[in-house]
C-alpha cells in the first residue's frame, strides 16, 4: 500500500498548476495523479490531485495543496499503479486532514495568486460560506445555490 495526499480543485488548469509544483519540488509524473470526480459519491464533484507520498513528504503535499487552494485535502493508502491511483473510489468517505469549518470553494487562479502574496494560506473567499446566507428563509429552491444567489442579491440591492 501507499501513502497517498489528495485535494480537490474546481477544474483541470487549477490541479496541473499545483502538480506542476509538486514536480518542481521532486516528485516524479509517476507520483502525481490528476482525474475528474463526478457527483454521486461520497466526495463533492470536481477535480481530484493525488500525489504519492511518504514520511515528511506527506505533509509537504498537504501544505503544496492548501498553498493551491484545494479543498477537501485527505491522506490515504492504497494502491499505485503506472502513475495512478488504481483502487481509489469515489464512494469512499474520504479522511480529511484539515477540518473544515464549512463549504468550502476552491479558489479561481487569479484571487489564489493575489491571496498567496499576503501570506494566508487559504484565499480569503475559500472560507466558509456566511452564515446568515445559508440561515435566511427558503425560497422553495432545494437548489443551495440558488438560495446562496438570493442572498447575494439581496445584499447588494440593500447597500446599493
Amino acid at each position: 500500500m501507499s501513502s497517498i495526499v489528495a485535494g480537490r480543485f474546481a477544474s483541470i488548469p487549477e490541479a496541473e498548476e499545483i502538480a506542476q509544483k509538486l514536480y518542481a519540488r521532486g516528485f516524479s509524473v509517476w507520483d502525481v495523479s490528476i482525474m475528474s470526480v463526478n457527483p454521486g459519491g461520497a466526495r463533492p464533484p470536481g477535480v481530484l490531485l493525488a500525489a504519492r507520498a511518504k514520511g515528511d513528504r506527506r505533509e509537504e503535499v498537504a501544505d503544496v495543496l492548501r498553498e493551491g487552494g484545494a479543498c477537501d485535502i485527505e491522506r490515504a493508502s492504497g494502491t499505485w499503479e503506472g502513475g495512478q491511483w488504481a483502487d481509489f473510489d469515489p464512494k469512499r468517505q474520504p479522511k480529511l486532514v484539515d477540518t473544515p469549518e464549512g463549504e468550502c470553494w476552491p479558489a479561481p487562479a487569479a484571487s489564489r495568486h493575489s491571496s498567496q502574496s499576503n501570506g494566508d494560506a487559504r484565499p480569503a473567499h475559500a472560507g466558509p460560506v456566511a452564515e446568515e446566507a445559508v440561515a435566511v428563509d427558503s425560497t422553495g429552491n432545494e437548489d443551495p445555490g440558488s438560495e446562496l444567489e438570493h442572498y447575494v442579491d439581496r445584499q447588494v440591492s440593500s447597500h446599493s
